[in-house]
């Protein structure tokens, strides 16, 4: 999946290490929440949030996924190259001049635009090959989705044809993570279950039904139906703050390790050198140094997924101590200032995000330092950074 994909994290300059224990700490936590006949579906769509889409998957797989959504066909694609026989829901849209892989591949087909199923309508009459169908529908996101007064015309395209099986029905939460009022979910979750009743009315008895994301799993029981889609919380980051309070209140517990983050960047110390005091660091001369420094030289810049916003902000783990990053990050490179941390040695071991002797660096923390969320931080590491299974 990565290049040189044979190489160890010994031949590295940076390196992402997933945590085999964690990961199944996570998910048997999430089994306990589920009860036995839901169907558990990793999310593992954008390389797994960055965590690695092949090696994630076969973790998922040795710990109770029962299938697994994608964005893309091409996705989908690659589990099946690799091996994977699961069920696979493909969750974004599919280009009407590839729907006969989809078909070929027996993968679940999200539906959103009559477009696409009436080129599926003509395909699979065509081929005498039939394919499974979730119904995606708007119940407020404004996103993907079939709207109500639409659903009576893509059904009568269904019902017309046999190879067209209608599996299930399926929406998504606009507001369930991002705050601690979630009136505006219960109303879509009402609005759903119109549009299921009117469904399963018109001829689909059988029809399944899903809506659960990480935030609802967490949550709310009555959103599990016959399967979930469990996402960003089974890499052990909790969807929002206000998911983790309303979950402390819910539940009562103040445990907030309930979850353990399964990803750990680290990288090297690739030149050490001493600045003298008043000297600048870096592009832009925006930092100045106060004292003589002992600054290290990290192998790491925007272009590998260290946001340039996080220069002169955040700090790096080098001997379980926090060596604080100095000047702007660059397209490959950065510098952080070890004066503090007596015995760096050139290509020491350093912790860009995870856990190093007592000191954590969290992915919810780098996010708020540039505005975003646990979830851009962690998807947008460079994939072509070569991910390790550990422990």
């Amino acid at each position: 999946m990565y290049p040189n994909s044979s190489v160890t994290p010994e031949q590295c300059t940076t390196w992402i290490e997933i945590s085999a224990s964690h990961y199944r700490q996570n998910m048997a936590f999430f089994r306990k929440l589920l009860s036995p006949e839901v169907e558990l579906c990793a999310v593992v769509k954008s390389n797994a949030y960055g965590h690695g889409m092949l090696s994630i998957a076969r973790l998922a797989r040795e710990n109770g996924a029962r299938s697994f959504c994608v964005h893309a066909l091409d996705e989908a694609l690659e589990l099946r190259r690799a091996g994977f026989r699961e069920d696979v829901l493909i969750m974004g849209p599919v280009l009407r001049s590839r729907l006969s892989e989809a078909i070929e591949g027996n993968f679940r087909l999200a539906i959103f635009t009559r477009e696409t199923l009436q080129e599926l309508d003509r395909l699979t009459r065509q081929t005498n090959r039939s394919i499974r169908l979730h119904l995606k529908l708007e119940t407020g996101t404004h996103r993907q989705g079939v709207e109500t007064e639409d659903i009576p015309e893509f059904l009568e395209i269904i019902r017309r044809n046999p190879f067209l099986i209608l599996e299930a029905a399926y929406t998504h939460f606009a507001n369930i993570e991002d705050t601690t009022n979630h009136e505006f979910a219960f109303e879509q979750l009402r609005i759903f279950q119109e549009q299921v009743d009117f469904i399963r009315q018109r001829g689909f008895p059988n029809l399944r039904q899903h809506t659960a994301c990480s935030a609802a799993i967490l949550l709310f029981r009555e959103t599990h139906f016959d399967m979930v889609r469990l996402g960003i919380s089974q890499y052990g980051l909790w969807p929002s703050r206000e998911t983790l309070v309303s979950y402390k209140t819910i539940h009562q517990t103040g445990d907030e390790r309930l979850l353990a983050p399964v990803l750990t960047w680290k990288t090297r110390v690739t030149q050490l050198k001493t600045v003298r005091r008043g000297q600048c660091i870096g592009y832009g001369c925006t930092y100045q140094t106060t004292r003589d420094s002992r600054i290290a030289v990290l192998p790491v810049g925007y272009a590998d997924g260290y946001d340039r916003r996080l220069s002169n902000q955040s700090y790096v783990l080098i001997k379980g101590q926090r060596a604080p990053v100095r000047g702007r990050i660059c397209m490959n490179l950065m510098m952080v200032d070890i004066t503090d941390i007596p015995g760096v040695e050139l290509e020491e071991e350093v912790v860009l995000l995870g856990q190093q002797g007592r000191e954590r660096i969290t992915a919810e923390h780098l996010a708020s330092l540039v505005g975003t969320i646990n979830y851009e931080f962690v998807t947008r590491i460079n994939w072509g950074i070569p991910r390790f299974v550990v422990d």
